[in-house]
């Protein structure tokens, strides 16, 4: 949910050339969206469940709350390239900071479940169209050799919001202080439209002009869209294996964050660890992803993320609890920049085909979040704890098999697969 590539890009000649102090005041502003925007999702994210069950969803109600949230984040996403040729840079993001924000406004008159689900819908929507805009116009200003370590401080800005946000979410909600926690909500997400005010002033990344033959429109419709279809099948092929990676590592990061809160008494150390060992492992791998590539990075950090969840069904000792939490966060953390260095490498090239990446790779992020939260609700009240973490846990050892398998294809992702981004 927190990275991708330009999912519009054009030539590189046609993205914007800034002198150095004008890009640092870009690269500022861009990561001052990125930081008000992930810290109000994180907020709500962990606050949202206590509130809904007060609500009288119970929990299978909270896990559903949040998944309507990605569900709406996962329908905007595929419509966000013609949104930003249109509005441009600056008012995509600052129209997906309102759409974050506003609702967080009128959460607090909301007491029915149909009420909440509507206004996180709409939150939905704009972080949909946020989580792309923020680090499409982020990776923009930066040179393709310096891939890795971008990913890496983007991803940065993002684990210290949910550091911030996360316990700060759990700690209000405990104290049944929701009026505060959605006017930090609120206040976080206005922090994208004036971070957008730093980023350059043209136009959004142009659509790719696509030659139009001298036949019916109908026709053209058919056939254009016939060939968008098998363009877009035949460029997420060689990524299948490494999106079902990321959809199962998030769904571990849905799983844990909507339920650990219900489980644990420490969830707000223990996320607050994991949040923490996620920002120092999303550096870290940026730089190691820099010179030795993304694979001997991607199979220890899922192995840890899956070690790390299993451990969360610890709800009742805290320092085995506490240790899981730093290994899900370390883990998550390092298989997030991976996992999308990987993708782009797989997909080529060309702007379009790291288009295509970049949003798959976000549409993963979000399902995987979405489907955890979700699913976890009925397995946690079935089975509790001690079924929903091991269960999570299993689930991402699964998914990791087929990318182990590829990796022994020549044709597949080799070791060094990641120099080419350096």
């Amino acid at each position: 949910m927190t990275a991708s590539a330009d999912p519009c890009a054009a030539p590189a000649d046609r993205r914007p050339a800034l002198s150095p102090a004008r890009r640092r005041t870009a690269v500022g502003g861009a990561l001052t969206a990125a930081f008000g925007g992930f810290a109000s999702f994180n907020l709500l994210l962990s606050a949202m469940p206590a509130y809904a069950v007060r609500s009288g969803a119970g929990p299978s109600g909270a896990g559903a709350l949040t998944a309507v949230l990605m569900a709406a984040t996962l329908a905007v996403q595929p419509f966000t390239p013609r949104l930003f040729a249109r509005l441009g840079r600056r008012r995509s993001l600052a129209v997906s900071g309102a759409l974050l924000g506003l609702p967080c406004l009128v959460l607090p008159a909301a007491g029915s479940p149909a009420v909440l689900a509507g206004l996180t819908a709409v939150r939905g929507l704009g972080f949909g169209i946020f989580v792309v805009a923020g680090v499409t116009f982020t990776t923009e200003l930066f040179p393709p050799g310096e891939r890795g370590r971008a990913v890496g401080w983007y991803g940065a800005v993002v684990g210290v919001a949910g550091v911030l946000g996360a316990p700060a979410g759990i700690a209000l909600a405990r104290q049944e202080a929701y009026t505060l926690a959605f006017a930090l909500a609120a206040g976080s997400a206005a922090l994208v439209p004036a971070g957008s005010c730093g980023l350059p002033s043209g136009p959004g990344p142009a659509r790719p002009a696509v030659s139009r033959p001298a036949v019916s429109r109908p026709a053209v419709s058919r056939a254009g869209r016939l060939r968008t279809v098998r363009a877009t099948g035949r460029s997420l092929r060689p990524m299948a294996g490494l999106l079902a990676v990321e959809t199962a590592s998030t769904t571990a990061y849905g799983v844990v964050f909507t339920f650990l809160p219900l489980t644990a008494a420490a969830a707000p150390a223990a996320l607050l660890a994991a949040q923490a060992f996620s920002v120092v492992f999303r550096l870290a791998a940026g730089w190691f992803i820099d010179r030795y590539g993304g694979r001997p990075v991607l199979v220890p950090a899922v192995l840890a993320t899956a070690l790390g969840t299993a451990a969360e069904a610890a709800a009742h000792q805290p320092v085995l609890l506490m240790a899981g939490a730093a290994l899900f966060g370390a883990g998550f953390g390092a298989a997030q920049s991976a996992t999308l260095v990987l993708i782009m490498q797989a997909a080529g090239d060309g702007p379009d085909a790291l288009g295509r990446a970049g949003v798959a790779w976000n549409i993963a992020f979000d399902a995987g979040t979405g489907a955890g939260s979700f699913a976890g609700g009925p397995l946690l009240a079935l089975g509790g704890p001690f079924a929903l973490f091991p269960a999570t846990a299993a689930l991402l050892a699964v998914c990791l098999l087929p990318v182990l398998c590829r990796a022994r294809d020549p044709r597949g992702i080799h070791p060094g697969a990641g120099k080419r981004s350096s």
